[in-house]
């Protein structure tokens, strides 16, 4: 293990490791899609050449402005956060080239509409556009449109009533090996062969689908907690290549180095059983995480800074799942998780999405239905480890208990913001929250998790558990015979709208009033503590961070920590 540790501090401080190459002198003038030599990480919108038919799918029906309307918002709102594809993009190009890109394009920007005008589409596309993308992403072999396709939907996901049933990584898993099926991967150039069967796409176009597909699954993976898919030395370094010498977006650079950086040293920490090192494993790679900002310089958005928070607790919750008999090691890890985990309740409650002055009326709880996925999963991951390690911990101090209170408050708040809907995921999401909350203190000591090999998400895995518990729900899925209609041809569009509209049996809610009667739950075997909340919870309503929080370091442009952030 040591020349290990030793082989990692190598690797930080080789300097060939982290020269910066120039991009190409000679611009790429390949087939589209294709990207100019500077990107400002914004899409231009190419509406000419659209006749006045309206598009149709299945029977959906969408005119020709509405599409134009829709288009134009992806744009804006989504396109930056996941720029893969063409950044001038033709309606009708697009259409003739690929449909499905094109009608995935209008399901994301949809299906959590961002203008009220577009609810009838979000209703009436849904059915049909699952039904063709399902179709088409088993159509064998992806061209490279078809896999951009595939990771928008991956970081756009439709939203569903179970989380164990959001086919987020299996997406992911068809594009990953579609990609590599295509030779992406490789950094070199690919000839168009009959015997491959798909058009090759330019050197820049492959990179940045590739790209895409990276850093999908490899968030996804450790939200799922699972190893990335691509974590290969040979893998990362053609991934480090590409970020240099193909022009991107800053802070979509920033974004894909941070996720490299964990794929590069989660393995070392995943099959490293020594607990006495796993310690000196988080402090190198902590600061390698920090060296990123200078090498591959971005402005310090909230997102960028998100991004980098995330990566610092996936860390901090997978070795402290891990840590049994070094205590020490667990507290110094759990309060820095602690200025972590509030700092990203923070930020995503100021607001992460894009603005422009073109919709200068959109609130802050619709912009942010222009967001990954991603982003709440790691407020729902972060809001369990400060239930766990704080809200609950009968060890954690008065002030941390308290902090920690008020920012599983806020993520509440945020994550019920303007949502009239029981059943949505984010409401249910709050609600899980609340009834952990309601549990007695814990000694973490004699609390193990129920679920322990997930890395960080094995947090998530074992709140979800732990919320069945408390409602008197099976905890355990039992073998059962196959059902007909599990089958999706027997899946009818009035069955899916039923499912929408029915109640969960075991939870009635009123998202507008939580925290919700407990007696909805079923019966409990516990008494509650008094006062588990405090009358100072009420103080987070407030538009401002509540006053008391611990200032919050972020790397300065050297590479070292610096810079304050004081919340009060």
């Amino acid at each position: 293990m040591a020349k290990e540790l030793e082989a990692l501090r190598s690797q930080r401080h080789d300097p060939a490791a982290h020269s910066i190459t120039e991009s190409p002198s000679v611009p790429d003038t390949q087939d589209s899609p294709d990207h100019p030599p500077e990107l400002s990480g914004t899409a231009v919108l190419d509406d000419s050449d659209l006749g006045d038919e309206p598009f149709e799918l299945e029977g959906f029906v969408i005119d020709k402005d509405t599409v134009v309307d829709i288009f134009k918002l992806f744009c804006i709102f989504f396109y930056p956060h996941l720029p893969i594809v063409n950044p001038t993009i033709s309606i009708a190009g697009l259409y003739d080239s690929s449909p499905i890109l094109f009608w995935t394009i209008l399901a994301v920007t949809t299906q959590r509409p961002v203008v009220p005008r577009h609810q009838h589409v979000s209703e009436s596309l849904r059915d049909p556009y699952l039904r063709f993308f399902r179709s088409e992403v088993l159509n064998a072999p992806l061209p490279l449109q078809t896999i951009q396709a595939i990771t928008y939907l991956t970081m756009y996901p439709y939203p569903i009533r179970i989380q164990n049933q959001d086919p987020s990584w299996l997406y992911s898993g068809v594009a990953v090996n579609a990609a590599m099926y295509m030779g992406l991967h490789r950094a070199k150039t690919a000839p168009s062969l009959q015997s491959i069967g798909v058009h090759a796409g330019s050197p820049r176009a492959r990179a940045h689908t590739w790209l895409g597909c990276f850093l999908s699954s490899t968030a996804l993976a450790k939200h799922v907690g699972v190893s990335a898919p691509i974590k290969g030395s040979a893998d990362l370094a053609t991934i480090e290549q590409m970020v240099r010498e193909y022009p991107l977006p800053a802070e979509f650079a920033y974004q894909i180095m941070v996720h490299h950086t964990l794929a590069k040293f989660f393995n070392t920490i995943v099959e490293n059983s020594q607990e006495n090192m796993s310690h000196s494993l988080i402090r190198i790679i902590d600061a390698e995480l920090d060296g990123l900002k200078t090498r591959y310089p971005t402005p310090w958005t909230s997102r960028a800074e998100l991004t980098y928070l995330t990566a610092k607790l996936l860390l901090y919750t997978t070795v402290i799942v891990r840590l049994q008999s070094d205590r020490t090691s667990r507290e110094i890890l759990m309060r820095n998780g602690l200025s972590v985990a509030v700092r990203i309740a923070y930020l995503t409650d100021q607001g992460l999405g894009y603005t422009s002055p073109e919709y200068p009326d959109l609130a802050l709880e619709t912009l942010r239905n222009t967001l990954p996925k991603n982003f709440y999963r790691i407020l729902v991951l972060s809001t369990a480890f400060l239930i766990r390690f704080f809200v609950l911990n009968n060890q954690a101090t008065p002030e941390e208990q308290e902090l920690a209170r008020n920012h599983v408050a806020i993520a509440q708040r945020y994550l019920k913001w303007g949502c009239n809907d029981p059943l949505d995921e984010r409401v249910r999401g709050a609600i899980l929250f609340d009834v952990l909350c309601r549990q007695k203190p814990i000694d973490l000591d004699n609390s193990k998790l129920r679920v322990d090999d997930r890395l960080g998400a094995s947090l998530l895995y074992d709140a979800i558990t732990t919320g069945h518990v408390l409602r008197n729900k099976p905890v355990e899925v039992e073998e059962s015979s196959p059902r007909a209609d599990t089958k999706p041809s027997a899946r009818t569009s009035r069955e899916a709208s039923t499912r929408q509209q029915e109640p969960d049996p075991t939870v009635e809610v009123n998202p507008q009033n939580i925290p919700v009667d407990m007696n909805d739950f079923g019966p409990m075997d516990f008494s509650l503590p008094e006062d588990l909340w405090g009358d100072s919870i009420w103080g987070m309503f407030d538009p401002l961070a509540p006053a008391g929080y611990p200032a919050y370091t972020v790397p300065e442009m050297n590479g070292q920590m610096g810079g304050q952030f004081g919340w009060n």
